[in-house]
């Protein structure tokens, strides 16, 4: 995916007869939607800019109607399409706090300088977030507390993990 979008959500399914789209939100903050005019759908290399008629929250998803779309057939078509926002309009966030987009990729030292590996994933628990590393012979899981993570070095993608005790070994 280019460099310039950020996924907030991927569509699920149409939403009633008028055309609106199911939304599974992927950012952590879905009230998000509520201040976008228009969003970027993708699926495989097509990108389609399409402008929000309006927006709503049922249960735990988002749901969106856009001018071009009037009909189930028509918004059945979307299905799977990512959502996207331009990378320009994220929320700057609390600090201590990360897109996981901006994390993936990151090297990963332990405190002592010795390379761990490649940040591959960060897995939401509901509880503290888990840290996928990839070594080079296998895959850490890191818990992303404050105790464990010393230092995020975005402009140098470095992470810096003093992990307890024994986790490295599991």
């Amino acid at each position: 995916m280019n460099d310039n979008y950020l996924e907030i959500g991927i569509i699920t399914r149409f939403q009633g007869n008028k055309g609106e789209v199911r939304i599974k939100a992927t950012t952590d903050i879905p009230e998000r939607f509520l201040d976008l005019n228009f969003v970027y759908l993708k699926r495989g290399k097509e990108l389609k800019e399409l402008e929000i008629e309006y927006i709503r929250f049922h249960k735990q998803f988002v749901i969106i109607k856009f001018f071009a779309v009037n009909s189930i057939d028509e918004a059945e078509k979307f299905k799977n399409y990512q959502v996207l926002i331009d990378k320009s309009e994220k929320y700057l966030l609390p600090e201590d706090n990360f897109y996981v987009s901006d994390l993936i990729d990151c090297e990963v030292y332990l405190e002592s300088g010795r390379y761990l590996g490649t940040l591959i994933d960060v897995v939401d628990t509901s509880g503290t977030d888990i840290f996928l590393v990839q070594g080079q012979d296998k895959k850490y899981m890191l818990p992303a507390s404050r105790e464990m993570i010393l230092e995020i070095d975005l402009e140098n993608k470095k992470i810096i993990v003093d992990p307890i005790p024994g986790i490295l070994d599991l």
